[in-house]
């Protein structure tokens, strides 16, 4: 281990690498971190080739993971519009999302960017296509505004899954 409880860099990387390989599964929770953090952390232990030079390095320490890019300003549950997949983020698996967190900790203030219900933002894998099914990330949720008997002064937002059923939604409703 390295210091602070982090493993050491070749073990960051490899099992890292090695988690990036994970195929999707329907039902999987994956997590967004934001390019930008994540290619520090690739400079940092090592990654590619031709970053050797520079692992290690302090200067290039990525600190606490940033996902403030992802997010719309002042909004800490909503991603910004037309982000792209490895150009703005990259997707971890949960065993990758939790590793990362544990030896570089989450900047103060964010929450992961993990759709598993509740408050938390996220993704998760539904199943896509009518005829061949194949799995995806679904990245940005459905948002209704829901308001009781056209109560228009009471209206509260909340995000959906395409996967998710109307009892899902109707329970959601009802709290």
């Amino acid at each position: 281990m390295a210091e602070g409880g982090a493993a050491d860099l070749d073990t960051q990387r490899s099992d890292i690498a090695t988690l990036l390989k994970t195929s999707l599964r329907k039902g999987d929770t994956w997590y967004l971190v934001d390019s930008r953090w994540f290619k520090q952390w690739k400079k940092y232990v090592g990654f590619d080739s031709w970053d050797k030079y520079q692992m290690g390095d302090q200067n290039v320490y990525p600190g606490p993971i940033d996902n403030s890019g992802l997010l719309k300003d002042g909004d800490a549950q909503s991603l910004k519009e037309h982000l792209i997949d490895e150009l703005d983020y990259i997707l971890l698996p949960t065993e990758g999302w939790n590793k990362l967190v544990s030896w570089y900790t989450l900047m103060e203030g964010q929450e992961p960017i993990a759709r598993k219900g509740g408050s938390i933002l996220g993704m998760k894998v539904v199943e896509q296509g009518m005829f061949v099914k194949h799995c995806k990330v679904e990245v940005y949720l459905t948002e209704l505004k829901l308001c009781e008997n056209g109560n228009m002064n009471n209206v509260v937002t909340r995000r959906f899954s395409k996967a998710d059923t109307i009892d899902t939604i109707e329970k959601e409703i009802r709290k």
